[in-house]
């Protein structure tokens, strides 16, 4: 084998020169070209050690890092305390029950009033024919509304709210300026 003295790159036999810088090429003994080329066996042993003690420092990095997140995260398997305040709940309001100022001539009690937030109103349903007039108790009143529609409903009744009325079961509040009249047919 021969070897170039400038650039140590290796030819065959046959070659003279080096192909890259047109040195003259000289014999080497294959001894000497493959010493270079083994590594020494010390070197082997440093890279290993090296090696095995960067993994064991990184696998007890990691460890340490697992540790202290499972320290700030209860584990699933721990039991946990949950307490729970039980506020008492407050009252609701109660209406206030008083009774109808006018005396009623019927042999039945006379209507309640119940009193809220909002309005004053009876917990019987309130006739629009107006009192006395028993002939026209049959007939159902009708809302007349400002903008020229009528509403006929099954009862009536005014609050400060509005005008309430109750048709096929459910009941609807009218705003006061929605409402021009409420007559009987």
């Amino acid at each position: 084998m021969k070897r170039c003295p400038q650039c140590l790159f290796i030819y065959p036999e046959s070659d003279e020169r080096c192909d890259f810088d047109q040195t003259p090429l000289v014999v080497v003994a294959d001894s000497e070209i493959d010493a270079p080329a083994r590594p020494q066996r010390n070197t082997i042993k440093f890279v290993v050690v090296v090696l095995a003690a960067v993994l064991a420092i990184g696998t007890f990095v990691i460890y340490l890092g697992f540790k202290t997140r499972s320290k700030a995260q209860p584990s699933p398997s721990a039991p946990i305390a949950v307490t729970q305040e039980i506020l008492p709940l407050s009252p609701s309001p109660s209406p206030i029950v008083s009774p109808s100022p006018l005396p009623s001539p019927s042999p039945k009690p006379s209507p309640t009033r119940v009193t809220t937030a909002h309005t004053t109103t009876s917990l019987d349903p309130v006739s629009t024919s107006g009192p006395g007039n028993s002939a026209r108790r049959g007939s159902k009143p009708v809302i007349i509304l400002t903008s020229g529609g009528k509403i006929d409903a099954d009862e009536v009744w005014r609050t400060r709210d509005g005008v309430w009325y109750r048709k096929n079961g459910i009941v609807t509040l009218l705003k006061p300026n929605r409402v021009k009249a409420i007559v009987s047919r």
